[in-house]
């Protein structure tokens, strides 16, 4: 009884998770690890991220109570989409506060890497928009189109190949 009043629920929070694990965390890992250290700044643009990050679930949870009803559901796939798309712009964001002060960046660093994580972190943002916008005629396609975003990020990602410190004892 529990799993078929709460099972678009369930789903929804499954998918949360997935896409934290699986989009965010490793793009926000790879910003950080790259870091010698975090000035003001940064730290703020963070602090925001992570919000809008743990904000998350309450559009998600919205969505999937408004999935039957055409209005609400439009209304709720639009906010999860901006949502999405503020969580996007946090991210560049802080990416870019990085690249305008490079020496908060290890030395190690290469020119190549900053382009690609900038490369990483920025594409979305026009697709979120486009989504929101396609989600005002059809929210039920947008709402795919979220999840083709996310599936497009997780294959973009290479994983981190900046080599790891190696420590010797003398």
């Amino acid at each position: 009884m529990f799993l078929a009043a709460n099972g678009v629920w369930i789903w929804t929070t499954l998918a949360i998770i997935v896409w934290i694990a699986l989009t965010f965390w490793p793009a926000h890992h790879g910003i950080f690890r790259r870091l010698a250290y975090a000035n003001q700044r940064l730290m703020l643009l963070n602090l925001l991220l992570l919000v809008a990050v743990s904000f998350l679930p309450f559009p998600t949870k919205l969505m999937a109570e408004a999935i039957h009803n055409e209005d609400a559901a439009r209304t709720a796939v639009i906010f999860y989409g901006g949502t999405l798309l503020v969580i996007s712009l946090l991210l560049s964001a802080l990416w870019g506060s990085v690249t305008l002060d490079r020496h908060v960046l290890k030395p190690e660093v290469s020119d190549n890497e900053v382009k690609a994580i900038a490369l990483v972190t920025t594409p979305s943002i026009g697709f979120y928009a486009a989504m929101i916008a396609l989600a005002f005629f059809a929210p039920r396609v947008a709402i795919f189109g979220y999840l083709v975003i996310s599936i497009i990020a997780l294959l973009r990602m290479r994983g981190d190949s900046m080599p790891a410190r190696t420590t010797t004892l003398a």
